[in-house]
């Protein structure tokens, strides 16, 4: 027997069964993940328009792998499910090309890795002339257009690192406010 879903009129019944049915629906969606080892997304909007979304693995890796943001087309991570009609040409020039893929990913990283270290070692050489205790009091003048988003982001990095124990320790002095009245 099949059920005929339609539209609920009422809108605080359809909230509620917005409420009720959601988790069945991420239940659903987690069971498929892990029992197929299927990447699943699964976003819902309330009535409200509150968004809710579940992830196997997680909703980014899933929307980064099947929706890239550079207008590409998808590029499935799997194999396709007509595998078994592949021929062995097919399937050698498949892996030379994942072979290939990663072989670019490894060179990406490793010149990733080379313009940090030259940054490291400007950033240094900028120090010891201006004669600068910290990293962070370098001129930014001192370094070139490529050193420089590699500088930023360890600029923010230190200022979200400071912020968070300056959190940590301004919380943990917070006088109680049963201590503040027996003081008074």
């Amino acid at each position: 027997m099949v059920k005929e879903l339609r539209r609920i009129d009422n809108e605080e019944q359809r909230r509620s069964c917005f409420r009720k049915r959601r988790p069945t629906l991420f239940t659903m969606a987690r069971d498929i993940s892990e029992e197929f080892g299927a990447h699943v997304a699964v976003v819902a909007f309330s009535p409200t328009g509150e968004a809710h979304a579940f992830g196997g693995p997680t909703v980014d890796s899933v929307l980064r792998t099947h929706l890239p943001a550079d207008g590409a087309p998808p590029h499935p991570p799997f194999p396709s499910l007509d595998a078994a009609t592949e021929t062995a040409g097919q399937a050698a020039a498949r892996v030379a090309g994942m072979r290939r893929d990663g072989e670019e990913t490894k060179a990406l990283v490793a010149k990733e890795w080379a313009r940090v270290a030259a940054t490291r070692e400007k950033v240094k050489a900028a120090q010891a002339t201006a004669q600068k205790k910290n990293w962070w009091e370098v001129d930014a003048e001192a370094l070139g257009e490529e050193e420089l988003p590699v500088f930023i982001r360890a600029l923010e990095l230190l200022k979200s690192d400071v912020k968070g124990r300056v959190d940590v320790v301004t919380s943990a002095r917070l006088p109680l406010p049963c201590r503040e009245k027996q003081q008074q």
